[in-house]
């Protein structure tokens, strides 16, 4: 009996320190899937932007309030130049939102008004700045710097500078 007991106490501190680490696997697994699509999605929104601007002949980014606007006329790639219009929108409200457009061939594309954004793409919610302004043009490069939350993790910070391969003093209709 007395054996019985010692071998009963044995399992259940065996069951009580695997169940542990289950537990702790667990949380893991979480936190580590929370800044994985923190990630993807700083990765999602850097390569939209660096392909828009990229092969754009010319580049357009405007301040509204809080929100911030870019547009690119873009060439495509098909054998003959199609011309098209890309736009994003960062929304910094309800924990920030990031959105794009895209419109071929190109047509002119306006900031959502009132928040109507019933034609545009969201790319993510979460985003917000890391101190200066998402988009941000210098020289004509654009910069891309935004935090990206995830979860109970430290947020994802994004960084990137898009440099235009070149530009041309006529971008209608996009603009």
């Amino acid at each position: 009996m007395i054996e019985l007991l010692v071998y009963m106490s044995f399992a259940v501190l065996v069951l009580t320190i695997i169940g542990g680490m289950l537990i702790s696997s667990v949380g893991t697994e979480r936190d580590v899937r929370s800044t994985t699509e923190a990630t993807n999605l700083g990765q999602l929104i850097s390569r939209s932007v660096q392909s828009g601007v990229r092969n754009a002949s010319q580049v357009s980014l405007q301040s509204i309030d809080d929100t911030q606007f870019l547009v690119a006329r873009t060439a495509g790639s098909a054998a003959s130049v199609v011309w098209s219009c890309q736009a994003w929108f960062y929304a910094p409200a309800n924990g920030g939102s990031l959105y794009t457009k895209r419109t071929s061939p190109a047509s002119l594309i306006t900031a959502p008004v009132s928040g109507d954004l019933g034609s545009w793409i969201k790319l993510g919610d979460g985003v917000s700045t890391t101190g200066a302004a998402v988009f941000g043009g210098v020289n004509d490069r654009i910069t891309v710097a935004l935090t990206l939350d995830a979860g109970a993790q430290k947020p994802v910070v994004v960084n990137t500078t898009v440099t235009p391969r070149t530009l041309a003093t006529i971008g209608e209709p996009c603009l």
